[in-house]
């Protein structure tokens, strides 16, 4: 796994330096009142709303706006709110994700400034500052995908934070002592079914019909973090395991669909596969999202997976709160 391991360390190198541009690393002193008041993956955006309509602005809203992948319809990462600076607030400062856009000529050059926790708790403000719209459009080519990022992984860590004190209390024994992992999954799964190194956790019959999925199998090269070998495990396992009401329905994957990419999560590698299910000679199907990663004591792959079954509605945040739990999950190593 060492080239793996070197393209990780050089993608936290990465995070690490822009959290650090044109700011103060996050460790915004302020006098808290009360809590955020916005709801979850909404987003203010503070700038002149006439700008906003223009050229310039297009191109923010473009990134600002981008649609989750792997999802089955088109859906943003945020709900968005524009105001302009001068009617910013007390009404508008209890929103928990706040991003502000100031092109002025009082700047030299172009940044990003980040705050935590200045109105309300919690809360992330970042600002991104030019001295004029072309210094700004590069600022916006170079950072825009970090700053809608970095927003998207603040909502995850309040998710995280809730699932930590409202959670399956099942799940998490089940995992402990099938895998000795240690997971807070939504409470609502409560429903289980286990196989062979395999564990199958769902709120079925409920309004959301949410999904975890947990399997195990021995590490063996590097090859074990390539998307083709993972569609390859996964499937063999599902097939077994997620039937329909026939032998010829089973779960399996939509491979134009799949996105893989290598993240950090608690310092430790993880390659996350999303992207779109479907059951074979059926007509359900819908988004999941996967981590992989090794369990180096007992030297396996553990993979934890969420997937959502809900037809005609909106899945944002059922596979959103579904990935925070998935970056609870702590191996044998790290318990």
């Amino acid at each position: 796994m060492r080239k793996l391991f070197f393209f990780f360390a050089c993608s936290v190198l990465a995070v690490a330096l822009f959290c650090s541009c044109g700011g103060n690393g996050g460790k915004q002193k302020s006098s808290v009142r009360r809590t955020a008041g916005s709801a979850p993956y909404e987003l203010l955006l503070v700038t002149d709303k006439d700008w906003l309509k223009g050229m310039y602005g297009s191109l923010l809203t473009d990134v600002v706006m981008q649609d989750i992948p792997g999802l089955p319809q088109s859906e943003p990462n945020f709900r968005l709110t524009s105001i302009n600076p001068a009617d910013f607030n007390n009404t508008f400062k209890v929103f928990a994700n706040i991003l502000v856009v100031d092109i002025s000529s009082k700047y030299k050059n172009a940044g990003v400034k980040i705050m935590r926790n200045v109105h309300v708790n919690p809360q992330l403000i970042i600002t991104m500052y030019a001295p004029n719209n072309e210094t700004f459009v590069n600022l916006l080519s170079e950072q825009g995908n970090n700053v809608v990022n970095m927003f998207v992984n603040e909502e995850l860590g309040r998710e995280r934070d809730y699932l930590r004190s409202a959670y399956s209390g099942k799940v998490l024994t089940k995992v402990k002592q099938m895998f000795g992992c240690q997971i807070y999954a939504p409470k609502d799964l409560n429903d289980l079914k286990t196989g062979l190194n395999f564990l199958w956790a769902t709120s079925e019959g409920r309004l959301n019909n949410l999904n975890m999925c947990f399997y195990s199998y021995p590490y063996t090269s590097d090859s074990t973090f390539t998307l083709n070998y993972f569609v390859e495990k996964r499937d063999s396992f599902m097939m077994v395991n997620l039937q329909g009401e026939h032998a010829q329905q089973y779960m399996s994957l939509d491979r134009r669909s799949l996105t893989s990419r290598y993240i950090s999560v608690d310092g430790h590698f993880v390659q996350e596969v999303r992207g779109l299910w479907q059951m074979e000679n059926d007509m359900m199907g819908g988004p999941f999202v996967s981590y992989s990663q090794v369990d180096t004591i007992n030297n396996r792959v553990i993979v934890a997976e969420g997937f959502v079954y809900l037809p005609n509605k909106k899945k944002r945040e059922l596979i959103r709160m579904l990935e925070a739990s998935l970056q609870t999950l702590k191996l044998p190593a790290s318990r």
